[in-house]
């Protein structure tokens, strides 16, 4: 089971490596305005945590699931979350010194 749960944790940080470096690939070579760039990936990132967070309160299936699975997947939400944060930051920070701008201080 262990075996199998650190197969999982790599898939999921491999793919959100990728996420991240296709998004910084995409930003460099972007065909829209920073700002306008920001705007879209705010949105899709937001449209695909809303829908996460959708099926993962379901609410009529509740009893089907066990406390552990409901614990993984809200670790799998909180972490997406966490990541898109962190993506979010670093293509402003990118957008930044590409204009210019000094890097934003962080609180």
């Amino acid at each position: 089971m262990e075996q199998q749960d650190k197969f999982y944790k790599g898939l999921f940080f491999g793919a959100m490596l990728g996420t991240v470096g296709g998004t910084l690939m995409g930003l460099l070579f972007a065909p829209y305005k920073g700002s306008e760039t920001q705007q879209i990936i705010s949105g899709k990132v937001k449209h695909a945590i809303d829908k996460a967070a959708e099926y993962y309160e379901g609410g009529e299936n509740d009893d089907a699931y066990s406390n552990e699975a409901k614990k993984r997947s809200q670790d799998i939400i909180t972490t997406a979350r966490d990541e898109a944060k962190k993506i979010l930051d670093e293509a402003n920070s990118i957008i930044r010194e590409i204009k210019g701008h000094p890097k934003a201080e962080e609180n």
